[in-house]
């Protein structure tokens, strides 16, 4: 087995605040940090700002869920059951009609209802207000 050397326990010492032991058998070298170059002034003037609250872009969203009887017919928007929906558009013609005006659909997901009992199509749209 080797022996250990015997060290002060300073990190011991600085915790419970009592003075280190004096080490000044081995000379401890200086560290100069490098100079810090000066910041112009107006560096932080020319940093592009970022956007403002008033220029960033409002969203709307919609969500549509979809029934399949005899086809997807889109049967809820945003919880709000359509009347006639069995006689209502197909799933394409919602999705080329909504795209006219300007929605962007961002998801579907085919899960548990969302509204009725039988809507597990949901499509999720967006459009800048």
């Amino acid at each position: 087995m080797t022996e250990r050397k015997e060290t002060p326990d300073i990190l011991g010492a600085i915790l419970s605040g009592a003075t280190p032991p004096d080490q000044s058998d081995t000379p401890q070298p200086v560290v100069v940090p490098p100079a810090m170059p000066a910041t112009p002034p107006l560096a932080r003037a020319e940093r592009v700002p970022r956007a403002s609250a008033a220029r960033q872009t409002r969203w709307e969203y919609l969500v549509v869920s979809f029934h399949e009887q005899n086809g997807w017919h889109a049967r809820f928007i945003n919880g709000h059951e359509l009347e006639n929906w069995q006689r209502g558009p197909q799933l394409h013609d919602v999705l080329d009609q909504l795209g006219a005006d300007g929605w962007e659909l961002i998801n579907v997901v085919k899960s548990e209802p969302l509204y009725g009992t039988m809507d597990r199509l949901q499509a999720f749209f967006k459009r800048a207000q």
